[in-house]
């Protein structure tokens, strides 16, 4: 169970955190300073960090196993904002698609970015 609680946490950080892209996260950085981020930014709005790693699971392990690189960059080597994570889940970059809300609803952003902050992916 252990394993697949680290699984759902990666997989979840794949969908919210950097792009899949490699080269993705550097425009990342500059938008999330910018006006255009906006609509992104505000604090975690959730604590359920079990729920959160659950999603991770689901939905970002296979590009970012453990947080780690493979497909997709370490999310922990380099952490984000919950900005930067949100706005890379929502509109997605280089190989990484786009997450929307009726695929990942922002309730469970939320926990996944709950999840991504206790493992100091999400700074």
């Amino acid at each position: 169970m252990r394993v697949g609680m680290r699984r759902l946490f990666w997989a979840s950080l794949c969908l919210l955190a950097v792009g899949c892209g490699g080269g993705a996260s550097e425009p990342e950085a500059e938008g999330s300073s910018g006006s255009e981020s906006s609509e992104y930014d505000g604090p975690v709005a959730s604590t359920d960090v079990a729920h959160g790693q659950e999603v991770f699971a689901s939905f970002c392990d296979d590009c970012h196993p453990d947080g780690g690189e493979d497909v997709g960059p370490s999310l922990i080597a380099d952490p984000h904002t919950a900005a930067q994570v949100r706005k890379q889940i929502r509109e997605g970059s280089g190989k990484m698609r786009p997450f929307s809300e009726k695929r990942l609803s922002n309730e469970d952003m939320e926990t996944l970015l709950a999840w991504l902050a206790s493992v100091n992916a999400v700074k």
